[in-house]
């Protein structure tokens, strides 16, 4: 098997600083001192602008921050920024919420196996036990791997007595 190519020594170094802005912020998120987390956030996303996993999550954090100092937050529009806030919301508990924006996310990519996922086990979550499982189905029909993640995932726990769901992430003979 090939190996990947180690990155250079000065995009590690960016990707260093990228992650220790990142984690300050966190940290000060932590702390709910909002205005010092949006501050690391903002200076990650102008000078690591290349770092998009990074930048995906401060967008996340910065909407997060909006949110608990009790301003309205931009309304997310494209598809990463629908995915990821369907994400923080289903991570929040806030089931209802995170379906509606994973929804849109999948309208923009219906055939993303990682924003059908997220649906279904916001879906699972929120009790909507049919449409859970149809967007399961997309998902695995995207990618295979997604049925044995689905079957250790706790998020589809009350999807476990489901004929339906047994029957679609039941092992495959390959």
């Amino acid at each position: 098997m090939p190996r990947k190519a180690a990155p250079a020594p000065g995009g590690d170094r960016r990707y260093r600083q990228a992650v220790e802005l990142f984690e300050k912020a966190v940290k000060a998120f932590g702390k709910k001192d909002f205005a010092r987390a949006r501050g690391h956030l903002d200076r990650l996303l102008e000078s690591h602008g290349d770092q998009s996993d990074l930048v995906e999550r401060a967008r996340s954090y910065l909407v997060m921050c909006d949110r608990a100092d009790g301003q309205k937050p931009p309304r997310p529009r494209t598809f990463e920024e629908l995915l990821n806030y369907g994400v923080v919301l289903h991570n929040r508990g806030e089931y209802a919420e995170a379906v509606k924006y994973l929804r849109q996310a999948v309208d923009k990519h219906p055939r993303n196996e990682h924003a059908l996922y997220c649906l279904a086990a916001a879906q699972a979550q929120a009790g909507e036990t049919e449409a859970a499982v149809k967007a399961l189905r997309s998902a695995i029909q995207a990618n295979p791997a997604s049925r044995n993640q689905a079957r250790q995932d706790p998020d589809f726990e009350a999807l476990r007595s489901q004929e339906g769901f047994m029957a679609l992430v039941a092992p495959t003979l390959s």
